[in-house]
């Protein structure tokens, strides 16, 4: 069988981001000695690095960029859509999550592969050049389901915090300090009241919340905190 002619990396201008920079220089070292015309750009996200990676992808005008990103933390993740949003570029992701919904956010995104960190060079190097091809990385029945997921995710976020929004900015507080950790009795000795004001409070947000403990309320706080949605986009 005569094997399949690939298109070398020489001179194809590709931008590597993570929040690591010695991470992402190093890949750009590794990609370099295949061909690759690389740029690094490692830096905290947040707006202020968000906005310089923006800037910077789009003055190198690359073909295709290299994003290395860890999607447990969903304020990480909203910085990393809006990086791969506001770029006219399609993006490969490499990453150690296991799919789902932080998977389809930067799919809808623009991000056309998903890898895991464990990818040898060799398939980087050519799930690289297939997304500047143009070439399909992903079968459209998984890329729509990870959309969704995505979207179903935003959906429950909000349905959170409606029901946040009927807390009180004392009961707010109250769940707050619980989701730190702390016990009735200590809110009621930082706030300067009883227990039992305290616990009329609790009573008050699990009715509101429409749960029927303290971890539930706590689990639904910690849900309004990760899962918070960054606001949809139109694809440029």
């Amino acid at each position: 069988m005569v094997p399949r002619q690939r298109r070398g990396a020489h001179g194809v201008r590709l931008v590597v981001v993570s929040d690591h920079s010695l991470v992402s220089e190093a890949v750009r070292m590794a990609l370099a000695s295949r061909g690759f015309q690389a740029l690094s750009l490692g830096a905290s996200l947040g707006a202020s690095g968000r906005r310089d990676i923006t800037a910077q992808v789009r003055r190198f005008r690359p073909a295709v960029g290299l994003l290395l990103c860890e999607l447990e933390d969903r304020a990480l993740l909203r910085d990393a859509v809006d990086v791969v949003a506001s770029t006219q570029i399609r993006w490969v992701l490499l990453t150690r999550a296991n799919g789902g919904a932080a998977w389809g956010a930067l799919v809808e995104a623009g991000v056309a592969a998903v890898l895991p960190m464990s990818t040898d060079l060799e398939t980087l190097t050519d799930a690289l050049l297939q997304v500047v091809a143009g070439r399909p990385m992903m079968p459209e029945g998984q890329r729509r389901e990870l959309v969704e997921q995505w979207h179903r995710e935003g959906e429950q976020a909000r349905l959170v915090s409606r029901h946040m929004e009927l807390l009180t900015p004392r009961e707010m507080a109250v769940l707050a300090s619980l989701h730190e950790g702390l016990t009735v009795k200590l809110i009621a000795v930082e706030g300067g009241v009883s227990e039992g004001t305290v616990r009329s409070q609790v009573k008050s947000i699990l009715r509101k919340l429409e749960v029927s403990s303290q971890i539930a309320a706590v689990a639904a706080y910690r849900q309004m905190i990760e899962l918070e949605p960054p606001p949809r986009r139109p694809r440029p």
